[in-house]
């Protein structure tokens, strides 16, 4: 006696292994990423982590000639901006680990997905 998506499961468990190691690494490459924000004017930098912590600043010298108001407004996009690009990588990552995954749904050659195929089982 045969039952149906034996195939299937057998696969996914063969599968496993290799998306555990692929998973662990793209956890590493997003420990170690960091994305950067330029303000308007590009005299200042923020680099922010993964998490979106700021990490580093960098203020061109130029900088030191703007009111405070003007500086405090340049920081506060260069660290919006660097902080949007950090959770931009990070969806980027979590996506490709998604779809790397044992039975995600992956579209076929007509657009549907593996189960909306009549034959799956």
């Amino acid at each position: 006696m045969t039952f149906p998506g034996l195939d299937r499961i057998e696969a996914l468990a063969r599968n496993l292994d290799g998306w555990q190691r692929d998973l662990a690494s793209k956890m590493a490459e997003l420990e170690h990423s960091s994305a950067e924000g330029v303000s308007d004017s590009g005299l200042v930098r923020v680099t922010a982590a993964a998490d979106g912590t700021i990490v580093s600043t960098d203020v061109n010298a130029r900088a030191m000639r703007l009111d405070s108001y003007t500086l405090a407004e340049e920081f506060t996009a260069a660290a919006k901006r660097a902080q949007e690009a950090a959770a931009a990588r990070v969806r980027e990552l979590v996506g490709e680990v998604i779809a790397e995954a044992p039975g995600a749904r992956r579209p076929t050659d007509d657009g549907r997905t593996d189960d909306d195929r009549s034959d799956w089982y």
